[in-house]
């Protein structure tokens, strides 16, 4: 945690990061132009390029998600509640526009050139201004949004700059993505994930650089402009050793092609998107820009959570791919018990740990409100974990299309139920109703679970690891108020609990240990 003496606008500070933002153009720009040959020379076979292909991105991701931490960590106590609600909304806005300019290409380009890398250059060329050409499309909404936002939903102006400038920093990015699909068709996966560390730093760099001197949001939306436009410059870089011939065009027929094909997979985006951050516009037009800022801090922590699903997940898919009927059903009662478990001792100690998460993230200023909201968010774990691996088990029995449905009434439920309560709750309520989307997602998923494995063990799944946590957060209430103590006390507790219920049985264990090492080297991607 940061002292009270520590200042961004000491002689020590600034050129620690005017360090950090040289190595990071050396190594951004460097590697762009002469590109990652210890990794390409470990990755010369099928085997060591899929290992390359998943530890690399998952490694980078990580890295990156701790570097965000430090940077929020800091950020948060310059810009105090307010200020991170003003950035909160910009963000969420900015979200909202990337996700529907991409309009889904990234996974359209990487299939098409997966089957014919000849084409690359030609839909680096077409995506990118298709992508632009729907941000255009949208700036119509976007200004009627910043004008009409200053009265309905209270935008501050800082606000309402950091989102312009957000948008602007989508131009390069949409470049930035086209390439960085083309990578992915051609399985080298591992480029641009190394690229993403560096570009990261100098967002970090610059960001803070940019706060020491006073920009506050805005600089922090400068400092994302600045990141995309380098981050687009390396990856053009990159694509030209690879003899990459862009060719810019984008006829009638083929934008109509392109949106025909790539629709489904923004409709799946957005509602995603839609369903875990619609809460943040209800609450800065209900609640205010102080309440957003306490949500957002507390909704930091549940925001890595599902990194461990998501990797565990595609990890195991393959397998699931491959089995059918019981086999496939065990596979799955197996992986979600794993995640379950995991997912209530996440519940067990963060309801034990909340204010100090919540004190070496953000500070004073957010307690003991971002700790309580903690509390609530927490929840949604272990719902969330399992809904990520049933939604590949039913992808796996091929009912993939009752997916979208299952999302669609979830995201109504969300939308719904945020406006009903934020309003006569506050925002604390938000914190509910992501708990309960969970359940909604669950009870549509459930159905297609049973219809296409058969008949599924829930006790096992939800009963025995409910009543093993119940069992350890119970005990460790009696044990005096010391976080020390009572945290090591819960998982001892959690851990005997769970063989006292049945919920981990002997010859699962057994099941489990061949599996984890395939957890760490198995292709990443589906």
């Amino acid at each position: 945690m940061l002292g009270t003496e520590w200042t961004l606008g000491s002689d020590s500070i600034q050129w620690l990061l005017i360090g950090t933002l040289g190595v990071s153009f050396v190594g951004l720009f460097g590697i762009a132009s002469i590109g990652s040959t210890t990794i390409d020379r470990l990755a010369d076979n099928q085997a060591r390029r899929i290992l390359a292909n998943s530890a690399t991105p998952l490694a980078a991701q990580l890295l990156n998600r701790f570097v965000d931490l430090v940077f929020a960590a800091i950020a948060l106590r310059i810009l105090g509640v307010e200020g991170n609600g003003q950035y909160a909304i910009a963000t969420v806005t900015w979200l909202y526009l990337k996700t529907i300019s991409d309009f889904g290409l990234s996974i359209l380009v990487a299939r098409e050139v997966a089957k014919n890398p000849d084409s690359a250059g030609r839909l680096i060329g077409s995506t990118t201004l298709f992508r632009l050409s729907m941000l255009a499309l949208l700036l119509p909404l976007l200004i009627s949004f910043l004008v009409l936002g200053g009265h309905w939903l209270d935008l501050s102006r800082a606000s309402a700059l950091a989102i312009l400038l957000l948008t602007i920093s989508i131009v390069p990015a949409s470049y930035g993505e086209a390439i960085n699909s083309v990578f992915t068709g051609v399985e080298r996966l591992h480029l641009p994930a190394v690229l993403t560390v560096f570009t990261n730093l100098i967002r970090f760099s610059v960001g803070l650089l940019l706060l020491g001197h006073g920009l506050g949001v805005p600089g922090i939306a400068s400092a994302a402009v600045f990141a995309a436009l380098c981050n687009a410059v390396a990856l053009h870089l990159a694509v030209q050793r690879q003899n990459v011939r862009i060719a810019w065009g984008l006829s009638a027929t083929e934008a109509k092609e392109l949106a025909q094909t790539a629709w489904p997979l923004l409709l799946n985006g957005l509602l995603i998107t839609v369903f875990f951050r619609i809460d943040t516009f209800v609450i800065q037009g209900f609640a205010g820009t102080r309440a957003l800022g306490i949500y957002d801090a507390a909704y930091k922590l549940p925001n890595l959570l599902p990194l461990l699903p998501s990797y565990f997940v595609l990890a195991i898919f393959p397998l699931l791919s491959r089995q059918s009927g019981s086999d496939l059903r065990r596979t799955f009662e197996l992986g979600a018990k794993f995640l379950v478990v995991i997912a209530w001792l996440i519940v067990l100690v963060t309801l034990f740990a909340a204010p100090l998460f919540i004190r070496i993230l953000g500070g004073k200023a957010f307690l003991p409100d971002a700790a309580d909201t903690l509390r609530i968010l927490i929840w949604f774990t272990p719902l969330h974990y399992l809904n990520g691996i049933a939604q590949y088990a039913v992808i796996a029995a091929n009912r993939q299309r009752e997916i979208a449905p299952a999302y669609a009434v979830a995201t109504a439920f969300n939308v719904a139920a945020n406006l009903i309560g934020v309003p006569l709750f506050g925002y604390r309520a938000a914190a509910v109703v992501t708990v309960l989307t969970e359940l909604v997602l669950f009870l549509f998923l459930r159905g297609s679970l049973e219809r296409g494995l058969g008949a599924i063990d829930w006790k096992s799944l939800l009963l025995r690891p409910f009543l093993a946590f119940t069992v350890a957060y119970l005990g460790s209430l009696v044990v005096p108020h010391l976080l020390w103590l009572s945290i090591p006390c819960a998982i001892v507790l959690y851990t005997i609990a769970l063989r006292l219920t049945g919920t981990i049985r002997s010859e699962e264990l057994a099941l489990l240990r061949p599996l984890l090492p395939r957890f760490s080297s198995s292709r990443l991607q589906p």
